[in-house]
């Protein structure tokens, strides 16, 4: 079973090392899970997993500049994505995500929206 567990790691980082990249696996036996998490030099996160039975998932986050503030972006391979935009004026500190929430707090700590 071991030796087994070792080959299937050593082929997975393989696959990374050729890429240049770190990976993590887990798993026993024949079923195994990796991962690889990289930052690249704007700060953008990208992520990506796979198994040993073909299946595989990845998920990019990128960060920008949006008014007085940040707007960060994440999408899926499954099509799926979610985005938050945060900034102050001189109304205070907002935020708001894709999903319609909004939250404001003002300079003198009222919270307006923001879940209530």
């Amino acid at each position: 079973m071991m030796r087994t567990m070792t080959f299937t790691l050593v082929s997975c980082l393989t696959m990374v090392v050729v890429a240049g990249a770190h990976v993590e696996c887990y798993g026993e036996g024949e079923y195994m899970v990796c991962s690889d998490v990289d930052t690249d030099s704007d700060g953008d996160i990208h992520a990506k997993s796979w198994d040993t039975q073909g299946n595989s998932y990845q998920l990019d986050t990128e960060t920008r500049p949006y008014r007085n503030g940040q707007l960060f972006e994440s999408t899926d391979s499954e099509g799926n994505s979610y985005s938050i935009k945060s900034w102050t004026d001189s109304n205070g500190f907002h935020t708001e995500d894709s999903e319609g929430n909004v939250c404001t707090i003002t300079p003198t700590g009222q919270m307006i929206g923001c879940g209530q």
